[in-house]
């Protein structure tokens, strides 16, 4: 449990200041430091939000490309120091009076991995857990979102064969959404381990890529392909599996390049194919609710109600569960292993 020691500065109604804070910092590539600083919890404005960390999850995409100092596209991706984060499930200290959430409740915020922490909750997603949920389970939650968005924005509807290439955590959870959707779902994976892991979460279509072919011509071919991988190769191939009038949305980021794939080969069998080729980037859709019914929130919280149902299952994915000083192991292990570790769990303690 994150405690405020006595003898932090207190207000006048003898609450206290400051939290002693503990994080994890990238201050260059393939570096790691743990930090201690402190955190304010008085004078917030009205938007607000302290929260104390139970859990986190160390993200084998986004963070392990920034420890690397990997970069892509125009945006500015590889700045240092930087302090890594992709959720974080916890229990809020203070709230501002417009916060839109209760001190003492559990939430889901896609923060550092920082003991304490105080945001504005308009910049930042912030939602109630829900009740029956593990908090060492909810921040799965934003790992499941990512593919959630990519279903929401999709032509496909249920019923309709969905490909996912790359059954890493991002795909592994996608196609599980998908398929807790009425989608009928083939996995794509190179990894054996990985296609092993994507079963025992419940997945009945699993094949290696030099199957997906025959796979894909029983069914008729694939409506929609998420490219969770972020590989151009894997794009090429989902242009192949993809029936014609059909969407593809990269899914996955881009962090490597591969000269062995050319443009003209992805564009010629869209062109041929009528493809749609789009982005499957989560923040396409605002934060919150901008009375549309979607939103980053909404995919959050609807993922959340399937994992408390049981529709998405999440512990083959957690590789081990380490203390925040021990965070360096969980990056080196995804880096070194990627087949082989999913993601790490961060436990700030009870």
């Amino acid at each position: 449990m994150v405690k405020v020691t006595s003898s932090a500065k207190q207000t006048s109604r003898g609450e206290p200041e400051q939290a002693p804070t503990r994080g994890v910092e990238f201050p260059q590539p393939y570096v790691i430091e743990f930090t201690e600083t402190t955190t304010g919890l008085s004078d917030l404005a009205d938007h607000e939000v302290v929260v104390a960390a139970r859990y986190s999850v160390l993200s084998p995409g986004t963070e392990l490309a920034r420890y690397r100092g990997e970069t892509f596209g125009s945006r500015n991706h590889g700045g240092f120091p930087f302090r890594p984060g992709y959720a974080m499930a916890g229990v809020v200290l203070r709230a501002g009076s417009e916060a839109g959430v209760e001190e003492g409740t559990e939430v889901l915020s896609y923060t550092p991995h920082q003991s304490v922490y105080r945001f504005d909750r308009r910049k930042v997603i912030c939602v109630d857990i829900p009740r029956g949920l593990p908090l060492g389970v909810a921040p799965f939650g934003r790992l499941a979102q990512v593919g959630a968005v990519a279903l929401q924005v999709s032509a496909a509807k249920p019923d309709d064969v969905v490909v996912v290439v790359g059954l890493g955590p991002i795909g592994n959870l996608a196609a599980q959404l998908a398929a807790a959707s009425g989608y009928r779902v083939v996995g794509i994976e190179k990894s054996d381990y990985r296609r092993r892991v994507a079963r025992a979460c419940g997945l009945q279509r699993v094949v290696d890529p030099s199957a997906a072919r025959a796979e894909l011509d029983s069914l008729g071919g694939a409506r929609l392909v998420l490219e969770c991988s972020g590989s151009t190769a894997a794009l090429l191939l989902a242009t192949d599996l993809c029936t014609s009038y059909g969407e593809i949305l990269t899914v996955g980021a881009p962090w490597k390049t591969e000269a062995d794939v050319t443009a003209s080969a992805i564009v010629g069998r869209i062109f041929e194919k009528y493809l749609t080729l789009r982005s499957g980037w989560e923040w396409q859709l605002p934060r919150y609710d901008d009375r549309t019914g979607r939103s980053v929130e909404a995919s959050l919280e609807w993922v959340l109600r399937k994992i408390e149902d049981g529709s998405i299952v999440t512990g083959p994915l957690v590789s081990g569960t380490l203390k925040p000083e021990d965070a360096a192991r969980g990056y080196q292990l995804l880096d070194a292993s990627p087949e082989e570790n999913f993601t790490f769990l961060l436990n700030w303690g009870e």
